[in-house]
């Protein structure tokens, strides 16, 4: 039954139509919409049927419950406009209890200097920006084929005295056929609370009947802002192990995307694995979307272990993001 749910849900998806929807500028927070972990993003973000690590905490909850070990984890970006995109995770393996996963995302906007009309070279203060998200994992195999996992997470826009606040959950779930390493995988993430601004800078003393004499020329009021969803991520996808050896592995994996706030689209990504220490990977994000969203990207991994559980990694990626550039990320990260 749950994999003809699964497999039903998939057909749908597919059948969707992919001409662009898109409502950029929608909603809030859109940093939730940027792909975690190098592993991942090399391979076009094609990864809630097939995501591994501490990294599945943001594309699938329910993928950490096939990690046999506990496992940190931290990525970094340097993104557009000298900003800095982050990620640090934590999963610990309980057993039979299940899953638990701690995950922290950052964008980090940099400080500029606080220029006016009077002082344009500026005045002395510095103004900065910072979105930040804070999640809450909990994931369990049901069988030995399907699993599920949650998030509750916090997630905050702040720039410079004004700040957003608002609460989220992510769902997943996780189909193993184990048929050629065939694996399908939903996932529903960001959906929470709307977010509204807030801050003294939104403050200001109003004269509610100028005309009048004797009246309260200071009345304390704050400026109308609206409110904003976060931004809704349906996601569905299949991975699949087409060719295997002793010492060679090719995987392959699609996903179907359908944002709230941009045109539905598809990834793809493929990995080739050599002994499982080196790993070649490629992608292409956002097929079928517009075509300024979309792009190509490449990477590669290594990894070591010294017995069955410590171990270590690192994973590193290029993005094409013409005419903005090829923003770089890497990822280091251990098995303990």
């Amino acid at each position: 039954m749950k994999k003809a749910i699964l497999f039903t849900a998939l057909l749908v998806l597919a059948a969707l139509p992919l001409q662009a929807q898109d409502k950029v500028g929608t909603t809030a927070a859109p940093f939730l919409g940027l792909g975690i972990g190098a592993r991942a993003t090399a391979m076009g973000g094609a990864q809630v049927a097939q995501a591994q690590g501490p990294s599945a905490l943001y594309w699938n909850p329910a993928a950490i419950s096939n990690m046999t070990t506990n496992g940190a984890e931290f990525s970094n970006s340097d993104w557009f406009v000298d900003s800095r995109h982050q990620h640090a995770a934590l999963v610990f393996n309980a057993g039979n209890l299940g899953h638990f996963g701690l995950q922290v995302i950052a964008l980090d906007y940099g400080d500029e200097l606080v220029t006016t009309i009077e002082n344009p070279d500026g005045t002395g203060e510095l103004w900065d920006a910072l979105d930040l998200a804070v999640g809450v994992t909990y994931a369990r195999a049901l069988t030995d084929r399907f699993s599920v996992g949650g998030t509750a997470k916090f997630v905050r826009q702040q720039i410079w005295n004004e700040s957003a606040n608002g609460l989220a959950l992510d769902l997943g779930v996780l189909y193993d056929t184990r048929f050629q390493g065939i694996r399908i995988g939903m996932s529903m993430t960001n959906f929470g609370t709307d977010m509204q601004l807030a801050g003294p800078d939104l403050r200001r003393a109003v004269d509610i009947e100028p005309d009048e004499n004797g009246n309260n020329p200071r009345n304390a009021a704050n400026l109308e802002v609206d409110e904003w969803a976060m931004p809704l991520f349906f996601r569905v996808g299949v991975s699949a192990v087409p060719f295997q050896t002793a010492e060679q592995r090719v995987t392959v994996s699609v996903d179907g995307n359908a944002p709230s706030d941009a045109a539905q689209s598809a990834n793809f990504g493929a990995e080739y694995a050599w002994r499982d220490l080196l790993f070649i990977r490629g992608g292409w994000r956002q097929a079928f979307g517009p075509a300024e969203d979309g792009g190509w990207t490449v990477g590669f991994g290594l990894q070591y272990s010294l017995n069955r559980r410590l171990g270590g990694y690192f994973d590193y990626v290029f993005q094409n993001y013409e005419p903005f550039g090829t923003p770089q990320m890497f990822t280091v990260g251990v098995t303990f």
